[in-house]
């Protein structure tokens, strides 16, 4: 077992239109103890953990920078003058031209570039020396007696008893650029430098460090650095913001993150929470301790609260972007396949509950496994037909209710539309939620429903000749699992794996539930006559470059029933070669859901502390912003396009960068999402969690 601690969940929060704070054209920020200060749109405001307030003076126009000193008070730059704020009341301190940037120091001296001179300030004003170069003065950095200038023409330091600059620059030395937009210093006196070609760290004279996309940089042409007392190191560009934080690269970018990606500022507080100023407003990142039990207890209040229709688990659409609280639960052509998981994760965490002695816990599972499931199950009673469960059902009080399309067909107590040809995506869901219900709840009466259920959908598909016939008498679309298609017809040679695979596990499970021998006749027949133990060793399969993710989760699903209950070793022999085969093929994918049930399938080491990896990086965010990684430096791009003809990665991206998906969706994609009108539901981190819980594959040292 892989014991879990804490972790660092990224988690955010933006701040735009206040009720009297307008905080888009955010321009600068900074933080000084626990007060946040910034230059946005309404002018001068201060946050102080709750509430943001405007103070503002007689500007002549919005201020453009912003120092907040060590004493307390901030100083800021309107373009013509210099106004000093205690807290209290504004000061006018000095009028200057063209002051392009300043910096305070260890003894609290202000440095400052204006008038095309440098500029310090003690108890009074003195001009150092004159700016010997005709370039912009971007940043200033201080470090013991050395004062740095990042410019537009080079790095240049001040040095000696009569103060001179010592340039650096392109043509001269190691640096990439003379573009150098900003610069910071820590205490060993490296000099982080953020410039158009990647990051510059400087040292001693001819110390030379340069990070690009190769290094794990995700942007290049960088814009500003923060250097954070803990380990970590911010910087921001026009196309969001990139942290490195215990030697990992994290890149933030898209609504999930921040109001805007043109990002102009970063302030970052002593626990290295950074405060981000961009177009559109502000965002607050920061990593906050948490289990992954107490991570699921959210995701489980997501799904109560967001995501249930009759029982139904799915996405929500929503009503406006990012809102939601907003919409209604989507009525989807998968309600039986995305309700099964749920199902099957509510099972797991009731028995985990039940176990560990948590009595009110595992009554709440047991709830929502058992409303859940009874919806499922009035899938294949609401047709009339036996044997054959729906797609997805809607009641005559929803809007969608008599909506024209060929699939959906009325009940005749006029009630109810349900809609077919329900796919074998349906069928292996059900598949795969009905046995672990009955092995895992209590209710014997419901625990019968489940079998008989299980039957009449297995009697349907053996009766008509492996496949799933509709109410037109035809078979539907991928309700195939016929000898004849899958071995002797052409056209259905990519499926011939993946099928097999799924009708063993439909017998193996009603077999088990119903004890009726007959389905371990047809199941052996089917292997020894028509080779279906043989067809699932290659079932996974990829043409040219492209692999069906969709078809990975039914795999996986289907390996889960049939492993569970086939015990003669020489017929595992077979199916764990399958079983090896495919975890092979997707290990890379880091798929928490994947690797643990290979886990608890063979016993043996699953990558648990990738899959858990994976868990900890999903946002607790689970909209589906549009996210765009392709201009990326540190990613390479496949050659090969996804299914559906989207540009994808050779290595998956962390969770926290990807586009939202399920397990079914392509974890390479680079570029996606729904405009911010789709949340997700949580059972897919859900499903993974509770089913490692419950197979002791991970334990926490500490629990909610």
């Amino acid at each position: 077992m892989l014991l879990v601690s804490e972790f660092g969940q990224w988690v955010k929060e933006a701040f735009v239109e206040l009720s009297e704070v307008d905080l888009r054209d955010a321009r600068q920020i900074s933080v000084v103890g626990k007060l946040v200060r910034a230059i946005v749109k309404s002018g001068f405001v201060e946050f102080d953990g709750e509430t943001w307030r405007t103070n503002n003076a007689d500007w002549s126009e919005l201020p453009s920078l912003l120092l907040s000193r060590c004493d307390n008070s901030a100083w800021v730059y309107d373009g013509k003058r210099i106004g000093a704020w205690d807290g209290k009341r504004w000061q006018a301190l000095r009028e200057m031209e063209a002051l392009t940037a300043w910096s305070e120091d260890e003894s609290g001296t202000v440095w400052l570039v204006a008038e095309n001179a440098l500029w310090r300030y003690r108890d009074s004003w003195e001009k150092v020396t004159r700016i010997p170069f005709n370039a912009e003065v971007r940043s200033i950095a201080c470090w013991r007696d050395q004062v740095a200038l990042a410019t537009s023409f080079g790095f240049w330091f001040l040095q000696g008893k009569r103060f001179h600059f010592k340039e650096l620059l392109k043509d001269f030395s190691l640096l990439p650029t003379n573009d150098i937009r900003d610069v910071a210093v820590d205490s060993f006196g490296h000099w982080w430098l953020a410039t158009d070609k990647g990051i510059v760290v400087f040292c001693d004279g001819d110390g030379w460090l340069h990070l690009t996309g190769k290094d794990g940089v995700p942007i290049e042409n960088l814009n500003k650095v923060r250097l954070g007392k803990n380990k970590g190191a911010w910087f921001a560009s026009n196309f969001g913001v990139i942290c490195l934080k215990d030697g990992e690269w994290h890149y933030f970018a898209s609504q999930r993150w921040l109001p805007s990606d043109d990002v102009r500022d970063i302030a970052l507080s002593d626990d290295e929470t950074a405060f981000i100023a961009t177009s559109k407003g502000i965002a607050k990142i920061w990593q906050q301790k948490m289990t992954l039990a107490e991570k699921a207890a959210i995701f489980e209040r997501q799904v109560n609260e967001r995501h249930k229709r009759f029982g139904y688990v799915t996405v929500r659409w929503l009503e406006r972007q990012g809102d939601v609280n907003s919409g209604r639960v989507e009525i989807s052509d998968n309600d039986g396949l995305w309700t099964a998981l749920y199902v099957a994760a509510e099972c797991f965490r009731y028995k985990v509950a039940k176990r560990e002695g948590r009595e009110d816990e595992a009554e709440e599972a047991l709830q929502n496994a058992t409303e859940s499931l009874r919806a499922l199950l009035f899938l294949e009673q609401v047709t009339g037909i036996k044997g054959f469960p729906a797609r997805a059902v809607r009641h005559k009080r929803e809007p969608e209710f008599g909506a024209t399309h060929p699939e959906w067909h009325r009940t005749e107590d006029g009630e109810w539309e349900w809609k077919g040809d329900t796919s074998s995506d349906e069928i292996v869901g059900h598949f795969f939620a009905y046995p672990i219900a009955y092995d895992l709840l209590p209710d014997e009466d419901l625990k019968q429903q489940v079998a008989e259920t299980a039957r009449r959908i297995a009697d349907h598909i053996i009766e008509h000749g492996f496949f799933l016939v509709d109410i037109d008498a035809k078979p539907t679309t991928w309700g195939v699992w016929s000898p004849e298609k899958l071995n002797n017809d052409e056209t259905w040679w990519a499926e011939r794996g993946l099928n097999s695979l799924e009708l063993l596990a439909i017998l193996k499970a009603t077999y088990h539930m119903t004890g009726d021998k007959r389905y371990q006749q047809i199941y052996r027949n089917l292997i020894e006559r028509h080779r279906y133990a043989l067809n699932t060793v290659r079932q996974k399969i990829v043409v040219n470059g492209i692999t069906n993710h969709s078809d990975d989760e039914l795999a996986f699903l289907s390996y889960y029933t049939l492993l569970r209950y086939e015990t003669d070793s020489e017929l595992q022999r077979i199916l764990l070669m399958s079983l090896e085969r495919t975890w092979r093929m997707e290990r890379k994918e880091r798929n928490p859901l994947w690797n643990f049930i290979y886990g608890a399938l063979t016993g043996k080491l699953c990558d648990a502390e990738a899959a858990v990896k994976t868990l900890q990086e999903i946002p607790l965010d689970l909209v589906h912003w549009n996210v765009r990684n392709n201009h990326r430096k540190d990613v390479q791009v496949d050659e090969s396009l996804g299914r559906f003809g989207e540009l994808q990665a050779i290595e998956p991206l962390p969770f926290t960068e990807r586009p939202m998906h399920k397990w079914n969706g392509n974890p390479y994609r680079l570029d996606g999402g729904a405009n911010g009108m789709v949340e997700e539901d949580a059972t897919f981190f859900l499903l993974p969690y509770w089913l490692a819980q419950f197979h002791r594959l991970i334990g926490e040292s500490t629990h909610r």
